[in-house]
């Protein structure tokens, strides 16, 4: 799904593998070195929502500020799988976006290292890249940003350091990243009186992600290829509590059917996309992520022509 299932796992040498069992209690806590040695097909660990008895009754959440109560952030419980995750390179040719839900383009900008530190500058320059290249690999009539994050990986991350990190850090485990009924809800707050038509058509979230220096060998993106998810008994929806909102994203479980993809020594010209919503496949609900820096951007195209 790049399916992502949008999976953020590692890749990573067997040979560097580290203590698993390592304080798995943090949110982040996995043990893996997460350098990937050279092009190839890999094995690595990657976290997935465990198959608990809680998720028969409760719903997995997420609570992303401080609610200052004994209320626990989140109830995840995470278990560690060994994955094979194949190099994209070797296989992309055989891919299409149609069936596996993610492709590789070339990405033109104007945008430097140093302009992802600016805001303004990702705002007015580099999202508009990002939907032009979405609108013209997909033929859309329209193309509209759903939210944008660039992440930073800490030195110490994925091993917590009990302070707030200064910039967003890699997934930590196989999910997507919104629902279906999730990505309605936001369809209908961004498109307003323009809602209706749009959803009445057809529609698709995409996902944009490459590294903002290269080649990537630190935590790059993992995709699944979507034919390969058993969406009904593998997806669990899941809360993600903001102070001011509630989404809902997809929980995954590991299935040894799943297949993984990884775009070995990706460059920040290389631009990964990958689908997390269909209006023609409501059951399609996503990634892995020099120490990591990467941005993402979620955007929104659909297929009806505007009125004139």
């Amino acid at each position: 799904m790049a399916g992502q299932l949008y999976q953020q796992g590692t890749i990573t040498d067997d040979t560097k593998d580290r203590d698993a069992d390592r304080d798995q209690t943090n949110a982040a806590s996995t043990s893996e070195d997460n350098s990937v040695p050279g092009k190839g097909d890999v094995t690595t660990q990657m976290f997935f929502l465990d198959r608990d008895e809680l998720y028969d009754t409760v719903k997995p959440y997420v609570i992303r500020y401080d609610v200052k109560t004994a209320v626990p952030p989140e109830n995840i419980k995470r278990l560690s799988c060994s994955v094979t995750v194949r190099d994209l390179r070797q296989y992309k040719e055989e891919l299409q976006f149609a069936d596996c839900g993610f492709k590789v383009l070339s990405l033109p900008s104007s945008m430097t290292y140093e302009d992802y530190e600016d805001e303004e500058k990702i705002r007015r320059h580099h999202v508009p890249e990002i939907l032009n290249q979405v609108k013209e690999s997909f033929s859309a009539d329209d193309a509209h940003v759903l939210e944008h994050v660039v992440r930073r990986r800490h030195p110490t991350w994925p091993i917590a350091t009990g302070d707030s990190y200064e910039h967003e850090q890699p997934a930590s485990r196989a999910h997507l990243d919104f629902t279906y009924e999730a990505v309605v809800d936001i369809i209908e707050h961004l498109y307003e009186h323009e809602a209706k038509r749009v959803l009445a058509g057809r529609w698709q979230v995409i996902n944009a992600w490459h590294p903002l220096r290269g080649p990537t060998q630190d935590w790059p993106l993992a995709v699944c290829s979507a034919p390969t998810v058993d969406f009904e008994n593998d997806a669990v929806p899941g809360d993600i509590v903001q102070v001011d909102r509630v989404t809902e994203n997809m929980q995954i479980h590991f299935n040894e059917n799943q297949i993984w993809f990884y775009l070995s020594d990706q460059m920040p010209s290389e631009l990964l996309l990958f689908k997390n919503a269909d209006s023609e496949t409501p059951g399609f609900p996503r990634e892995h992520q020099n120490r990591q820096e990467s941005i993402e951007i979620s955007s929104a195209a659909n297929f009806v022509p505007a009125p004139p």
